[in-house]
């Protein structure tokens, strides 16, 4: 990417995608279940986040939460479902998928590679790659498949405690692949990254409203919800563009 930057970010409500490329957002990750590290959206959430944004929408091609190790039905089901990402207006998946080793299922991966390819979608790696027993085999193996980037935070619960890591990374790289940073990023973060090689910025930004104090919602615990946080956007993006000045 050389001197060029893309930020990613991570939604699971729709109707957020709308005010993103505003904001100078690159790509959208759309999710259900964030909490949950993020899970495959509904058909009727694809579309709808399709349709009031120009932006590329990477849908999260993950049928549950917990390990990245799959067994014969959930790999039959993350398959019948990517033609509905493609045929819903997916511009591309976000997916990874390990063995019993902690190495990447290779045959299965493969196999997603090649249905991504043929439904036009393209492929990011997301952060079971900081699960890998072999990193270094697995990156060799990702790009050889044709995936476009690696979501990872450098083996470390956030990619502040992983930049040794990432640079490593990104030197092996060597512009094949996009490494893409992601956990706990944010402006304060961006110089660390930048040294370190990062050019493809991927998180959250929301913030949690709380119910009205004193509403039923309140009471039964269900009223919070989580608005669009613009300002992390507008930071990060601001950071990003003094690297550039």
């Amino acid at each position: 990417m050389g001197d060029h930057f893309e930020i990613e970010i991570a939604i699971e409500e729709p109707g957020h995608a709308a005010q993103l490329i505003d904001l100078g957002v690159h790509r959208i990750e759309l999710c259900s279940n964030l909490a949950e590290g993020g899970l495959t959206p509904s058909a009727a959430q694809i579309e709808m986040a399709v349709d009031v944004s120009d932006l590329p929408v990477y849908v999260m091609l993950r049928p549950r939460a917990g390990d990245f190790t799959y067994n014969r039905l959930e790999k039959h089901m993350m398959l019948e479902e990517l033609k509905i990402l493609s045929d819903y207006g997916a511009s591309g998946i976000v997916f990874g998928a390990l063995d019993g080793g902690r190495n990447i299922d290779a045959d299965f991966v493969e196999l997603v590679a090649q249905f991504s390819q043929d439904y036009g979608l393209a492929m990011t790696f997301h952060r079971a790659f900081d699960a890998c027993a072999r990193p270094e085999t697995a990156m060799e193996l990702l790009v050889e498949l044709g995936v476009e980037r690696i979501l990872t935070s450098g083996f470390a619960p956030t990619a502040a405690e992983g930049l040794p890591a990432l640079k490593d990374l990104c030197d092996q790289a060597a512009g094949r692949i996009h490494i893409q940073a992601g956990s706990g990023v944010s402006a304060a973060v961006v110089d660390d990254l930048w040294a370190a090689g990062i050019r493809s910025y991927h998180c959250t930004a929301r913030t949690k409203i709380a119910a009205r104090e004193g509403s039923v919602e309140a009471r039964l615990g269900f009223g919070d919800y989580w608005s669009l946080d613009t300002k992390k956007i507008e930071n990060l993006n601001s950071a990003l563009w003094r690297k550039l000045a």
